[in-house]
């Protein structure tokens, strides 16, 4: 993974986890979408699926245009112990 690649994400949280809501593959056969939606596994983390798309050059971005689209859902953040949520 690049140096790039390891920096934080500023979308999501490396250790939020992706779920797939539809199993067939939206994307145009052979296409880099497609390779990155075929890399998604359900439940993996934001973490793993940067490596895993990191060879087609994917990132957060495509994950979320996939969770726009309403292909995954990644989980909500959950608020950090010791913190309080603003009103």
């Amino acid at each position: 993974m690049s140096e790039k690649q390891m920096r934080k994400t500023r979308l999501y949280d490396r250790a939020q986890r992706i779920f797939l809501l539809n199993l067939e593959n939206p994307r145009r056969k052979g296409s880099n979408r497609a390779a990155i939606f075929d890399a998604i596994r359900d439940s993996m983390t934001v973490d793993e699926f940067l490596m895993a798309v990191s060879e087609f050059k994917g990132g957060t971005k495509d994950l979320q245009i996939l969770e726009e689209s309403g292909h995954v859902q990644v989980e909500a953040l959950r608020p950090q112990e010791g913190m309080s949520m603003a009103s």
